[in-house]
């Protein structure tokens, strides 16, 4: 059965649940047993409970489909007042006092409704910011998030008590329930309306758009930034910006990153850079980025032009990563002024492909986040084997991933092999979002080693060690769900500076303890953020790879790495077609090619590719000190921008990064 299937299924399964709970009720209703329609009423009352929690997806269909909370609830109630009337014992004095409960309910249950809303828009800044002051906004605390987040998806199954109290009225003939429940039903939501109405008239110190937007151009004139990085993209793609924040922050020019995604704010890795996230094109395309003159672009998106309608900036394609993939010869890229590739590859890449990138406008800065590679295989003394493949991408293209036609054979020839290897599985971030092939051969592959492993884990103190190092590292989530936006936003003007180099110490030491935990045997599925790829690399003797800018990567370590030829050509056509895999081991679907590979890790003298990889590390990314490379491109771009009009003089308004941090006290 497909994923596809069974998420139909799983719908349908639910829908179903849900609607029994409501036909149970109507059951009770008709047949007047009260304790039919408890049963049913029970539960609703769970379902709204797992709707809320668990089943945030299923939710969202039923609100499309108008079958949200207050429809639910509002059913609930009137098949309450059906119980109620069809009881012969019912006086019709007791029949309206408990609709006009139901009535007063329902008025107090909408002012809660529209003060909540009135609340979360005066909360919602038109920015999203990191240290970046927000002193002068006046924001005070966040409300408690339950009146934030899904409010009255909490507050309208409230009415329980009420709801409890007809039926007892109607089993038991004893009105005062029902009051009581009455009472203590519209008792709690006018206590939440008071605590709505409290928070909002805090908020109202709060300045509103306009002024918020002016107060950011006036900290963007105080600050003057001199490079903006600017982003936008899904939230899954967030590593895409990530990658660049430590090259950015040692620029010798004043940094400022621009966001589009509160999503993409909200999940950033920590840094000290300034941070300004503005979600509406107009409210960008309003401010002034005054000194300004580059801008820096990791990813290719709608909402880049945006940006790039900007005279004032030259703008630079950056990328996330260089590789032979048609993405990275987007004829998009024609757009900047200029684009900046790792090595003479890249260049050669926009000369054959032609699509409008003039020579003179590509630069070759390096790879600067490829110094953090070093080698720790030399402590292993198992061989160990990255399998790192891509994803199916959005066309069915063949030899878009290994993984679909290739993968589970070629993890069960690596855990079979002789002598034994340590096989490292981390697939790509966007793996099987599309494809329910890739997501069966992914589930394929953690089968294959778990089952290798037999059970086998890492040492009770190496796993205590990483949920204490864990815990920490949570510390610097800078969306706890503690608090909303605008609260965030404040405390993160204020963050210390120190934080990032205590977040990098922290990382290191979380990797240490992970990979010393682990034997050298026991073979690893590697997902989410840590390990990081790069982490992986150190590692593994061998990387198997797809046509990425994971191989290209690879290739500044210059050790054995295999590409799987999944496309239908020669390997001599293959290669010919990606130069990134002139210095590899060829592999075929069926796993052919993969006995020389792993030779080349066993004996030396059997890698004949030694002298073509370190040839190719210098085409694919030129030389070395790419940092260095990097702040020389972007100085030499400054200055030849600063030309497109004169820069404003206000020398007391010049600061830096480290100046925007407290006072120590």
């Amino acid at each position: 059965m497909s994923p596809t299937t069974g998420n139909k299924r799983t719908t349908l399964f639910r829908t179903g649940l849900l609607g029994l709970t409501y036909a149970t009720m109507l059951v009770g209703v008709v047949t007047g047993s009260w304790w039919v329609f408890l049963i049913g009423a029970a539960g609703s009352y769970v379902m709204d409970a797992l709707l809320l929690h668990r089943m945030t997806g299923f939710a969202k269909t039923l609100q499309q489909v108008r079958l949200g909370i207050t429809p639910r609830t509002l059913l609930r109630q009137l098949l309450a007042l059906g119980l109620l009337i069809t009881t012969p014992e019912a006086t019709s004095t007791g029949i309206g006092l408990v609709l006009l409960a139901f009535l007063v309910l329902f008025g107090f249950q909408l002012l809660c409704g529209v003060v909540g809303r009135l609340l979360r828009n005066r909360r919602r800044l038109p920015i999203a910011t990191r240290n970046i002051p927000l002193d002068a906004l006046r924001i005070p605390d966040s409300p408690p998030m339950p009146f934030v987040r899904e409010p009255m998806s909490r507050l309208l199954p409230l009415d329980i008590f009420l709801i409890l109290g007809t039926v007892a009225y109607v089993a038991l003939g004893a009105a005062w329930l029902t009051v009581t429940g009455a009472v203590i039903t519209i008792g709690v939501t006018v206590i939440a309306l008071a605590v709505f109405v409290r928070h909002y008239r805090r908020a109202l110190t709060i300045p509103g758009e306009q002024e918020v937007m002016a107060f950011a151009q006036e900290w963007l004139d105080s600050y003057r930034p001199e490079v903006v990085l600017y982003f936008s993209g899904s939230s899954d793609s967030v590593y895409q910006v990530d990658m660049w924040l430590e090259t950015l922050d040692r620029l010798p020019r004043r940094p400022l990153i621009v966001l589009r995604e509160r999503t993409i704010a909200a999940q950033l890795a920590p840094t000290r850079i300034p941070v300004l996230c503005v979600p509406a094109a107009t409210n960008l395309m309003a401010l002034d980025f005054g000194p300004a003159r580059v801008a820096l672009y990791p990813a290719n998106t709608g909402k880049n032009i945006h940006m790039l309608r900007n005279p004032s900036m030259k703008h630079v394609f950056i990328g996330h990563g260089d590789s032979d993939k048609i993405a990275s010869i987007n004829p998009f890229s024609k757009a900047y002024d200029e684009v900046w590739t790792a090595g003479r590859a890249g260049r050669d890449r926009y000369s054959r492909a032609r699509v409008g990138v003039r020579e003179d406008e590509i630069v070759e800065v390096g790879r600067p986040q490829l110094d953090e590679i070093r080698d720790d295989t030399a402590a292993n003394s198992v061989r160990t084997v990255l399998y790192a493949p891509t994803w199916e991408g959005w066309t069915d293209d063949p030899g878009n991933t290994s993984l679909i036609e290739a993968g589970p054979t070629l993890i069960a020839k690596l855990l079979d092999a002789e002598p034994k290897v340590r096989v490292l599985y981390k697939p790509h971030p966007f793996t099987g979002i599309r494809s329910p092939e890739a997501r069966r051969a992914h589930k394929h592959i953690v089968d294959l080693i778990a089952r290798a492993n037999r059970g086998g884990e890492g040492s009770e103190a190496g796993r205590g060690r990483l949920v204490e190092l864990e815990r920490r590292l949570a510390a610097f989530d800078m969306d706890t769900g503690a608090r909303d936006e605008a609260h965030n936003s404040r405390l993160e003007g204020g963050a210390p500076p120190e934080a990032v180099s205590e977040l990098k110490a922290l990382t290191t030491e979380w990797h240490r303890v992970y990979w010393d935990g682990h034997a050298d045997e026991e073979h690893l599925v590697v997902q989410g953020p840590r390990p990081s790829l790069y982490s992986c690399f150190n590692q593994a003797d061998l990387l198997i790879s797809d046509i990425s800018s994971v191989v290209a990567d690879f290739v500044a370590t210059e050790k054995p790495y295999a590409i799987t030829n999944c496309e239908g050509l020669t390997h001599g056509e293959f290669q010919d077609k990606h130069p990134t895999s002139s210095a590899a081991y060829m592999l075929s679907p069926d796993g052919a090619g993969l006995e020389e590979a792993l030779e080349a890790i066993h004996l030396l003298e059997k890698d004949r590719l030694a002298l073509e990889r370190g040839e190719l590390r210098t085409y694919l990314l030129g030389g070395p000190d790419s940092q260095t490379r990097f702040n020389a491109a972007v100085d030499d771009l400054y200055e030849r921008g600063s030309l497109l009009r004169p820069l404003p003089s206000s020398p007391e308004a010049m600061t830096n990064i480290d100046s925007l941090a407290p006072e120590p006290s």
